[in-house]
């Protein structure tokens, strides 16, 4: 006697479902890769104002001369050292547009850590071994008041 599994085919909708499923999936997943899976910056308000989000945000490496308003302090890690200091930079920009400030003054950039490099006795080559170190971002989100 020989049994024979009959599969059914999957209904158009269940199909489509399963395809949105995977998909989701799949951009969550990439999503992380941009930056290195980094979270969320940290902001520390300096202002009880609340402001609507702007559309652009000058990034700035000094405080302005023309008067403003302090925000925000922000701060994003990336513990893994993928993201690069633009990225760092253009999420905090991202941030900061969201709490309606249409400057960010990068106050300071910091690495730690670096890559480790060890002797492979298997294939006889010098290989670096851990990460490429730590980076985090420091900046201030401000509001000009001209």
């Amino acid at each position: 006697m020989r049994f024979v599994q009959q599969h059914t085919p999957l209904r158009a909708g269940a199909r489509r479902a399963a395809s949105l499923v995977c998909l989701g999936v799949l951009a969550f997943a990439l999503g992380g890769c941009a930056t290195g899976g980094v979270a969320a910056p940290s902001v520390e308000r300096l202002s009880a104002a609340q402001y609507a989000p702007t559309q652009t945000v000058d990034v700035l490496s000094a405080l302005p001369s023309m008067p403003f308003e302090r925000i925000a302090r922000l701060r994003l890690d990336d513990p893994t050292g993928v993201a690069t200091e633009s990225q760092l930079v253009a999420q905090l920009s991202e941030a900061a547009k969201n709490l309606g400030a249409n400057a960010l003054v990068v106050d300071s950039v910091s690495r730690s850590g670096g890559a480790d490099v060890a002797f492979n006795p298997a294939g006889g080559q010098i290989q670096s071994v851990g990460t490429g170190g730590s980076i985090a971002v420091t900046a201030l989100a401000i509001r000009y008041t001209h």
